[in-house]
């Protein structure tokens, strides 16, 4: 059967994914590595490329797309093209093969630009079709961003949660230990009590020396005697309370200050811990926005006025063929004929 090529016309995008961090295609991307050695963004850029192309190939863009815009209606052709088999009623295979022989999407590497060509019956349907893949490469690269920002700051998110648990629990042993104790600072303590010990011992030395001077006197009755005796007698005795209290056995200010210092840098060593970890999910957050991709289009699908398909030396390679048909069955029928009439 001879077959008579429907008309086809054909409307050509060319988009490029772009990074938050500004590395982009467009003819940038070996550009970019000459001048910058930027290895590391155009293999990025390669990735989302040949990520896009792979995408609006797949099945799931071709479903994605019936369900946007009824994909069926435009790829169905209700004129004589024997190469033309999908209808309503055919399968998601048929119709797959019908959107992958509409829809050719290639990938320059070298520029890292994408290359959409889509063609159908009508340069109206052509246009609608290129508008709606562009829309599904736009979601998908955004997609692309919600997974690989969630990826980013999963892990950082995590270490800043657990060390707020540890500064909290720390700073409330602190406050439990301060309420149990009654006491706000014991290091502020511990320095009053050393400055008292210093003075007592200064006073101390004093009255010692002005008790000898009385009992260098010889006089066992003098009356500045005794008073002498009973201030060297208290101020050793006031020492000694203060010693104890410092250093003494049982609960002395400095066993209290070694469980207080002890969770004193459990505190400070949590909030260190803290401060580094929102540092580091601040960090990652600056991070995710250079992994921020979004796609940019340098040209938008404009459907050609004629038909790109077939071409004009096909039509006549068919009107020819077409033509020696006709001619054969003429012939064939003027002889059935003769032979009518001479039989």
């Amino acid at each position: 059967m001879l077959c008579i090529a429907t008309p086809r016309y054909e409307a050509e995008s060319r988009f490029f994914v772009q990074s938050g961090s500004g590395q982009q295609g467009g003819g940038g991307g070996a550009a970019s590595l000459l001048t910058t050695g930027n290895m590391g963004g155009m293999l990025g850029g390669f990735v989302d490329g040949w990520a896009v192309r792979d995408f609006l190939q797949s099945r799931d863009a071709m479903q994605q797309l019936d369900q946007k815009v009824g994909l069926r209606q435009y790829l169905i052709h209700t004129g004589m093209d024997p190469l033309n088999h999908l209808s309503e009623d055919s399968s998601e295979d048929d119709l797959y093969r019908a959107y992958k022989a509409s829809v050719q999407v290639s990938f320059n590497a070298l520029e890292q630009i994408d290359v959409l060509r889509v063609s159908a019956f009508s340069s109206e349907h052509a246009a609608i079709l290129s508008k709606a893949l562009i829309g599904l490469a736009e979601e998908f690269v955004s997609t692309m961003n919600e997974k690989g920002v969630a990826d980013k700051l999963k892990v950082s998110e995590e270490s800043v949660k657990r060390a707020e648990k540890k500064a909290l629990a720390a700073r409330d042993a602190l406050t439990a230990w301060r309420t149990t104790h009654g006491n706000i600072d014991p290091t502020a303590t511990v320095a009053m009590l050393l400055n008292l010990s210093s003075q007592l011992e200064g006073e101390l030395s004093s009255a010692q020396i002005n008790l000898d001077k009385i009992r260098a006197l010889g006089n066992k009755d003098h009356f500045m005697l005794k008073p002498a005796e009973l201030q060297v007698a208290a101020l050793n005795k006031r020492i000694s309370a203060v010693r104890r209290r410092l250093s003494g056995e049982g609960n002395t200010e400095a066993t209290q200050l070694k469980s207080y210092e002890a969770l004193r840098n459990t505190q400070a060593f949590a909030d260190s811990n803290l401060t580094l970890a929102q540092q580091s999910y601040q960090q990652a957050v600056t991070d995710t926005l250079r992994l921020q991709r979004y796609l940019s289009i340098i040209a938008q699908p404009v459907p050609t006025d004629r038909p790109s398909s077939p071409r004009t030396g096909i039509l006549l390679l068919q009107a020819l063929a077409l033509g020696f048909v006709l001619m054969f069955i003429s012939r064939v029928a003027m002889a059935l004929l003769r032979g009518l009439r001479h039989g």
